[in-house]
């Protein structure tokens, strides 16, 4: 986490001051406050259909793993209200049965993530622009997703004989005309599309497919 050098109100440069803990903070003499080194809280989010788990793709992401639904909580909101408005927003899904599951400090991006296990309400997704791509996988076969990720912990978590696929030697597959392809968004191809996709990872659960 990097370390604030000025006051977010008045933009003077903070000292370091004693607190009655004996602890040294940042702190702005002009506008009388301290700026603890916190993190950020958002909310990771599980999302199941009987023996189907819900996996996105964001449009940024260069590597070939999915992950899971997450979001920052807003302010005034809940964390369990967040990951009901997230998978909302980001799937176009209802979802009941909100559980929580556990938190995860991730000190690389400054947050600490609240992660919850939901059932969808309907298996019908509506993907929102900020995703590449959203899919229902079957639980029962390997997931395309980075073991030691946040993501693929927690579901693991609660699905503790799951493995994973290693998408890394299956990209290596891939018909060398597909180097020439048109690229997708910011420079990057989903890894298995199409026809193709299929038959590299035949693990995608059958169903409907985002809109």
């Amino acid at each position: 986490m990097k370390e604030r050098e000025y006051c977010g109100f008045c933009g003077n440069r903070l000292i370091l001051k004693t607190l009655y803990d004996r602890s040294r903070e940042k702190y702005c003499e002009k506008c009388d406050y301290v700026f603890f080194l916190t993190p950020l809280p958002s909310v990771i989010v599980m999302v199941i259909d009987a023996n189907k788990v819900l996996l996105v793709r964001a449009i940024d992401w260069k590597h070939p793993y999915w992950g899971l639904i997450s979001g920052y909580i807003g302010l005034g909101e809940t964390a369990e209200n967040a990951a009901v408005r997230e998978v909302y927003e980001e799937a176009g899904l209802k979802v009941s049965n909100l559980e929580f599951l556990k938190t995860y400090a991730l000190e690389a991006r400054d947050l600490l993530m609240i992660a919850f296990k939901v059932q969808a309400e309907d298996s019908s997704i509506k993907k929102s622009r900020e995703l590449e791509a959203v899919r229902w996988f079957d639980l029962g076969h390997p997931l395309p997703m980075r073991p030691e990720s946040i993501a693929a912990r927690i579901v693991q978590h609660v699905f503790s004989d799951i493995t994973f696929l290693d998408l890394k030697e299956l990209e290596k597959q891939l018909p060398s005309k597909r180097k020439s392809r048109k690229a997708g968004p910011r420079g990057f191809e989903p890894p298995f599309s199409g026809s193709e996709g299929r038959r590299l990872n035949p693990y995608w659960a059958t169903g409907p497919k985002e809109e």
